[in-house]
């Protein structure tokens, strides 16, 4: 693992930026497609296009067990469970109050990458980075949000395994050998589509679905495959494998800023006056997070 750069700040902000946008996409798709299918259509866009990608670089899918064994806890965990139960989730609470459960990811992770790994471990700067940053996601999307809490209980315990899932898959990934980045995504897709596809077949006739939807669900599932799902998982374990996975999980903090930001520009939503001072205390969180005691003392 190394110290992030610039680079990793901006990929890391994009990756934010793209998932920010998810949510939205999710609610226009709820309507008229179930969580399931929802889920194994996004990933079953990802996959083939990452999988053509691959191959368009002369490269292929490895042939060892081991790995094939990784793959799959991992596309349980970083895709198949949480598309499934963040889709199912959002039919019963709001996108504000899920992107506040889903930023919880980040102290999971922290925990879990000081007991799991040998090269990030917990640090009180990583705590205080980590409160702070939780700070300004309350900021940006208001107290208000939290009216929520208490109704829906189960909807609200399902999206926080969900930000679990994803804090487990961090560190499994990292224990993945193969070095591209492209064949990883694309074996842990197309897992993940063979998990999750029978669930949507068996219970849910997603053809039924799909061929009554308008075309506005249909073009949102297409949008959630290609970007916040092949392109953004692309940009997730490569930060993953290169920098870390409480680096990473950082991203659950800034994908609520681009959340209410994107609602504002395109379903004309108000932009709380708040929301850049919530950006701020997130920018702030993810700065002192990166501290050491070696460097101040050093500066000093």
């Amino acid at each position: 693992m190394r110290a992030p750069t610039f680079w990793d700040f901006l990929l890391l902000t994009s990756l934010a930026a793209i998932w920010g946008s998810a949510f939205l996409a999710i609610k226009i798709t709820v309507e008229d497609i179930p969580p399931a299918t929802i889920a194994a259509g996004r990933l079953l866009v990802a996959s083939i296009v990452i999988y053509l990608y691959m191959r368009s670089r002369s490269l292929s899918l490895p042939r060892n067990r081991k790995f094939w064994q990784q793959i799959v806890l991992v596309s349980f965990f970083s895709m198949a469970a949480p598309f499934a139960m963040i889709s199912w989730a959002e039919q019963f609470i709001s996108s504000g109050l899920t992107a506040i459960l889903m930023a919880t990811g980040p102290l999971i992770a922290l925990i879990l990458s000081h007991f799991f790994s040998t090269d990030d471990r917990f640090t009180l700067f990583k705590f205080l980075g980590v409160l702070v940053g939780f700070a300004g996601v309350i900021v940006v999307l208001g107290l208000e949000t939290f009216s929520g809490i208490g109704d829906n209980f189960y909807a609200q315990i399902i999206t926080m395994l969900a930000a679990m899932c994803y804090a487990c898959s961090g560190i499994l990934v990292r224990r993945i050998k193969e070095k591209s980045n492209t064949v990883v995504t694309a074996s842990i897709l197309i897992s993940a589509t063979a998990l999750i596809l029978p669930v949507s077949l068996i219970f849910e006739t997603p053809w039924v679905a799909i061929a009554s939807s308008e075309t506005n669900s249909i073009l949102a599932l297409l949008y959630l495959g290609l970007i916040p799902t092949a392109l953004a998982f692309i940009l997730r374990f490569y930060l993953i494998r290169e920098v870390g996975v409480t680096f990473a999980s950082y991203v659950g903090y800034l994908v609520p800023f681009f959340g209410v930001l994107w609602g504002a520009l395109f379903l004309g939503e108000r932009l709380p006056s708040t929301t850049i001072i919530g950006l701020l205390l997130i920018l702030a969180g993810i700065a002192v997070s990166r501290l050491h005691f070696k460097k101040l003392q050093k500066n000093t």
